[in-house]
């Protein structure tokens, strides 16, 4: 195990830079979730609430919303935003393993009963919307050779310990996930809640044999601090804010996801997906 900096990629810390660059709101006021996509919608800026919901807890919107706060969290401007990328895309950086114990996504780990979604600050974030969604997390899962894939695909909250995600679409997850579905095992599978931006970009993108942990350090440009789940073999950022940890269920496409409002205008609805089964949640202390 090898001592790294888990602060110089964390969510907080860009969202600091954001708020003393004017590129921020800041509400410290408390605000009921239900209230929160309409300080949302339509805002240029990324927005931080101080105390959103019952648990006054942290929640940011937006981060992602513009290319130059893309461009920033690559330490460049908006016209150098694409070639800084392709460039740190040519150099793929191994990941380095903490121990649980220096790992601050591990600093609280709730399992069985204790984890509970709905204690989470999801909000509905348009008003036709089937349930309160988590629409920035990042999904880890493994390939049969031991290597990473890393995606980004929305929750749906159904209860305490289930969602519905989105994997209608040809991806490597899904691939994944059929071929569990065929050997009627349980997919292991953990969300990210919390992310650094790089984290996002890197999850757009699969290089050839190359693992996507590797892709991570590549966007970042410095080995991602990766630790292994509670659960489950999964190595994820051990400088998350949250890591939601369980299973997509062996059934298949089985259960009702949607609606939800697509950014393109309309929502979407589609008749069956898969369930996530939730088994532990973990985060900072100060998440």
């Amino acid at each position: 195990m090898t001592a790294v900096d888990t602060e110089r990629f964390r969510l907080r810390r860009f969202v600091d830079r954001l708020v003393q660059m004017g590129e921020c709101e800041v509400h410290d006021a408390q605000i009921d979730l239900v209230d929160v996509a309409a300080r949302l919608d339509g805002n240029p800026k990324a927005v931080l609430f101080n105390a959103a919901g019952p648990e006054r807890a942290t929640l940011a919107g937006n981060v992602m919303g513009s290319r130059k706060r893309l461009a920033l969290a690559l330490d460049t401007d908006e016209a150098g935003l694409l070639g800084e990328l392709n460039r740190r895309l040519t150099k793929p950086i191994p990941p380095v393993e903490v121990a649980a114990a220096d790992a601050p996504v591990q600093e609280v780990v709730l399992r069985d009963n204790e984890a509970d979604l709905c204690a989470l600050p999801a909000h509905l974030q348009h008003g036709e919307d089937g349930a309160p969604y988590i629409s920035a997390s990042l999904d880890f899962a493994r390939f049969a050779n031991g290597h990473t894939n890393v995606g980004c695909r929305r929750i749906m909250l159904r209860g305490p310990h289930s969602a519905g995600i989105d994997l209608i679409a040809p991806s490597d997850l899904r691939a994944i996930y059929m071929e569990a579905v065929a050997r009627k095992q349980p997919l292991p599978i953990a969300y990210v809640v919390g992310a650094y931006p790089t984290d996002f970009m890197a999850a757009m993108f699969a290089l050839p044999g190359i693992d996507e942990l590797d892709v991570i350090g590549a966007v970042r440009g410095a080995a991602l601090p990766v630790v292994k789940c509670v659960t489950s073999d999964i190595r994820v950022p051990a400088d998350a804010e949250y890591v939601l940890e369980g299973y997509l269920d062996p059934r298949g496409h089985t259960e009702p996801e949607g609606p939800y409002g697509e950014y393109v205008g309309y929502y979407g609805i589609v008749k069956r997906n898969p369930l996530f089964r939730l088994n532990s949640i973990r985060h900072r202390k100060d998440a």
